[in-house]
């Protein structure tokens, strides 16, 4: 996880200005649907946490990179971040009202991304929700934004972008959510098509 060493300083500064429009749609909703209890899985540089807490709502994180919660920790406003393995997390069963995790599911090997999701539904209460932000590329995608998508993977290279072609081939969040009882309750497209942030409502 220490893939993120060299980059996590650089992060923000790199990809906020893409990002901030879903940041601002998260808090919208979070907003919209007065969550109480919020987790953010593997929340990097708890830039999304930070956002969350300076409009007075109460939300943790937790990521396995040191370098992304060093970052977490710098600045005016703390994230309230632990290193935790997302595959594995130690909180009790059903114990927050929305669980998010945004571009972590497609960097991560099947097993892996699918373990993720199944923790996040165990530590969700019931009725409560599920929130997934990561790229969905179809004939909807814009082209620039698919050439995009796919250097910037080419760049983070390795298992990272492996992975990421996997993730795409298999059809993204539908397969790997495949057999998991979730009922859609929003859906928002970023980057000309080529990102979708979906509510989930568990069942």
């Amino acid at each position: 996880m220490e893939e993120y060493r060299y980059s996590a300083k650089i992060y923000d500064r790199l990809l906020g200005p893409f990002i901030r429009p879903i940041r601002s749609r998260v808090l919208a909703l979070v907003k919209k649907y007065k969550y109480r209890s919020i987790l953010d899985v593997c929340c990097g540089t708890g830039d999304q946490l930070k956002l969350l807490g300076k409009h007075g709502f109460n939300a943790e994180g937790i990521d396995l990179s040191d370098a992304m919660l060093k970052v977490a920790q710098q600045g005016a406003q703390k994230a309230d971040c632990v290193r935790q393995d997302a595959t594995h997390m130690h909180y009790e069963d059903k114990k927050f009202d929305l669980t998010m995790t945004a571009f972590a599911l497609h960097e991560k090997d099947y097993t892996s991304a699918r373990k993720i999701v199944e923790e996040m539904v165990r530590v969700t209460k019931q009725g409560a929700d599920l929130l997934i932000v990561d790229y969905e590329l179809s004939e909807k995608t814009a082209v620039f934004s698919k050439w995009m998508i796919y250097f910037i993977e080419w760049i983070a290279g390795g298992d990272h972008y492996r992975n990421f072609k996997s993730y795409i081939k298999k059809g993204g969040l539908p397969d790997l959510l495949s057999g998991i009882e979730l009922r859609e309750v929003e859906r928002h497209y970023f980057g000309q098509h080529g990102i979708v942030l979906v509510l989930y409502r568990k069942s």
